[in-house]
C-alpha cells in the first residue's frame, strides 16, 4: 500500500502547485530514470493510484542536491518518452 504523499495528488498539495504542472515534471523525471511509478492501493482512496519513488539514480541525485560535493555527481542519460526524441546532453 502506498502513502498518499507519494501520489500526484499528495505531492501537488505539499508543493502547492497544480497537478497538471507536476505531471509534466514527473514524466520527465521518469524518462530520465530518476523515479519509478507503480499503480498501488492508497489508504483512504477508492481506487489504485500512481505512486512514485526514487530509483537508485534518483537517490544519488537527491543526496548530491542535499549535500553538494559530498558524493560523486550522478550522471544519467535521459531516455525519450514514447514517441518523443530528446537531444543528448551537452558534454563539457
Amino acid at each position: 500500500m502506498g502513502p498518499l504523499g507519494f501520489t500526484q495528488k499528495g505531492m501537488s498539495a505539499a508543493l502547492a502547485i497544480r497537478q497538471g504542472t507536476l505531471t509534466k515534471v514527473l514524466s520527465r523525471l521518469e524518462a530520465a530514470r530518476v523515479i519509478e511509478v507503480d499503480k498501488r492501493h492508497v489508504r483512504g482512496q477508492p481506487r489504485r493510484l500512481k505512486v512514485y519513488r526514487l530509483t537508485a539514480l534518483g537517490e544519488s541525485v537527491a543526496r548530491e542536491l542535499r549535500h553538494p560535493g559530498s558524493a560523486p555527481t550522478a550522471r544519467f542519460e535521459p531516455r525519450p518518452a514514447a514517441g518523443r526524441a530528446i537531444d543528448p546532453p551537452e558534454r563539457t
